[in-house]
């Protein structure tokens, strides 16, 4: 079987239909159907079912996907390197992070990074799927929320800081110095969700902590849209105060909150192997930010 129909089997039952694969295949939908058609004779597995008037994967290739789904996690990131070494990104600095931190503490360390590294080192941000990535060898850093606390990996604390929240300068709440969890009582709150991937969040430790995990009305992933959506006098973002380096926070309202825990950024590496030049760079400064 080609690469390209194990390509299309696996964007038909990742999508859920033979529409959106094409779509995320860049190709036509007659092209798409025309390959689960041939691969169906090939495999002499039924893959493409009429539900609704809709073709979409059948039972065998749901588990068709679910056994070869390390075959084709390695097609997808063949053809992500091919496409890197294409645009000249072969040798490059690769970091995975959650959203929330990718806004803060990231973007002035690469900054220094590149400035140190003679602005030589091509960069690529991943995003979720933190502790995948190390363990696939697909980055050589991550940041999270964590600490990871798995075999192989290293976890390395950057920097800690309190929650804090922000909302519309026109909000009441506003007006106080600093706010309370009492205070925020009966008050629409906008937050991070968990972000799957450490074994002790410290985001969602100091969320529970401070009692605030059951009083979240609005979950985000990313800290630009808690802020937009405060600024829009949706509800009270609690994010951790990393943000306020981050500039998303202009214009608005930004309170300490009372006897907050502390939210602690790590980041990991594979332990055991050492790391290139650049991310070392990177590492020196995501530290030493936080000093």
């Amino acid at each position: 079987m080609r690469l390209g129909a194990l390509q299309v089997i696996d964007a038909f039952v990742r999508l859920g239909g033979t529409g959106e694969a094409a779509q995320g295949l860049g190709v036509s939908q007659s092209a798409v159907i025309k390959s689960l058609r041939l691969a169906e004779k090939e495999l002499d597995l039924s893959l493409v079912a009429i539900v609704q008037g809709r073709l979409t994967p059948t039972p065998e290739a749901l588990e068709l996907n679910r056994l070869a789904r390390p075959a084709f996690n390695a097609l997808r990131r063949a053809h992500h390197e091919a496409d890197m070494i294409r645009v000249g990104m072969a040798d490059r600095l690769r970091i995975a992070t959650v959203p929330g931190l990718a806004h803060s503490i990231l973007p002035p360390a690469i900054a220094g990074a590149r400035r140190d590294l003679a602005d030589r080192a091509a960069v690529e941000v991943m995003f979720d799927h933190v502790r995948d990535h190390l363990n696939a060898n697909e980055v050589d850093l991550a940041i999270s929320y964590g600490p990871m606390v798995t075999e192989g990996l290293r976890d390395i604390v950057l920097r800690s800081s309190p929650l804090v929240c922000v909302l519309d300068e026109a909000h009441p709440l506003a007006a106080y110095d600093r706010l309370s969890r009492d205070t925020l009582a009966g008050k629409r709150l906008i937050s991070y969700g968990p972000d799957g991937i450490s074994r002790a969040d410290s985001f969602q430790d100091a969320l529970g902590r401070i009692g605030l995990s059951d009083r979240i009305a609005i979950t985000v992933r990313h800290t630009d849209s808690a802020c937009h959506l405060a600024r829009e006098g949706v509800g009270i973002a609690v994010v951790d105060g990393f943000v306020i380096s981050s500039g998303l926070t202009q214009g608005l309202a930004v309170r300490p909150l009372d006897e907050s825990p502390l939210v602690t950024a790590f980041a990991h590496h594979r332990d055991g192997a050492p790391l290139d030049h650049a991310a070392c760079v990177l590492l020196e400064h995501l530290v030493g930010n936080g000093a």
